[in-house]
């Protein structure tokens, strides 16, 4: 009986390569403001910031953040705050406004009391709350 063996057209290769790109980690990505979320009827309201202090201030650092990578923004001064740190009217208002979702939120600070409040989806920081007295989340710390 004749036994006949396949044959092969080429020989495989031994290494082995992927096929798609490996995913970049968004803390080396740069910050990307989103405004469209703002909370402008609340008590943290971007109405209660008067123009020139937006513009002498806020917006100064906000463009310094843009330029940064979130690995090196998130530390000691800016960092992220779960929601059950925040004051309780603070949360009431993330229910009222569908976020009641969201595990964390990212304080940036500003001045010595001031910050903004965001909510961070990979890169993205959607813009929420301007804190001028630093009442969402107070420190215990002097002077903040």
């Amino acid at each position: 009986m004749n036994k006949k063996k396949p044959r092969r057209k080429d020989n495989p290769t031994k290494t082995k390569k992927p096929s798609s790109l490996p995913v970049e980690s968004t803390q080396n990505k740069k910050l990307v403001w989103i405004v469209s979320n703002i909370d402008d009827n609340s008590s943290w309201g971007w109405h209660t910031i008067s123009c020139p202090d937006f513009l002498r201030k806020i917006w100064k650092k906000m463009r310094n953040f843009e330029t940064m990578r979130w690995v090196d923004i998130l530390g000691a001064s800016h960092h992220v705050i779960p929601i059950s740190n925040i004051i309780s009217p603070a949360q009431k208002r993330l229910e009222e406004l569908g976020y009641d979702d969201k595990e964390t939120l990212v304080s940036f600070h500003i001045t010595g009391r001031e910050r903004i409040w965001a909510i961070r989806s990979e890169e993205k920081a959607f813009l929420l709350w301007g804190d001028p007295n630093h009442e969402i989340c107070p420190s215990r710390k002097k002077r903040t």
